[in-house]
């Protein structure tokens, strides 16, 4: 029941087809590791995306921040003008 390896062709026919199964294995592993290659820098490229745009939300954040903050300076400033100036005119009634 058993194959007869004394004749020749049959041992290359086996030589032959284990080395064809070898040949698709190396080839389906070289593919799996590009293709994972691919995908790792593929999310390389996202993540980094993703830190330049939470760099500039904080810096368009931090803009926002400075711009209410010297409107409100100006605010402050204008009111203390007005304040003055109606205490100028106060004063000046009462002369």
């Amino acid at each position: 029941m058993l194959p007869n390896l004394k004749v020749q062709e049959m041992v290359s026919s086996f030589s032959v087809k284990s080395n064809d199964y070898m040949y698709v294995i190396y080839i389906s592993t070289m593919i799996k590791s590009i293709l994972s290659l691919h995908d790792l820098i593929n999310n390389r490229i996202a993540a980094k995306d993703i830190e330049i745009e939470k760099a500039q939300s904080i810096r368009e954040e931090e803009e926002a921040k400075k711009k209410a903050e010297a409107e409100k300076a100006a605010k402050k400033l204008e009111d203390d003008e007005k304040a003055d100036a109606k205490k100028d005119d106060a004063e000046t009634k009462k002369d």
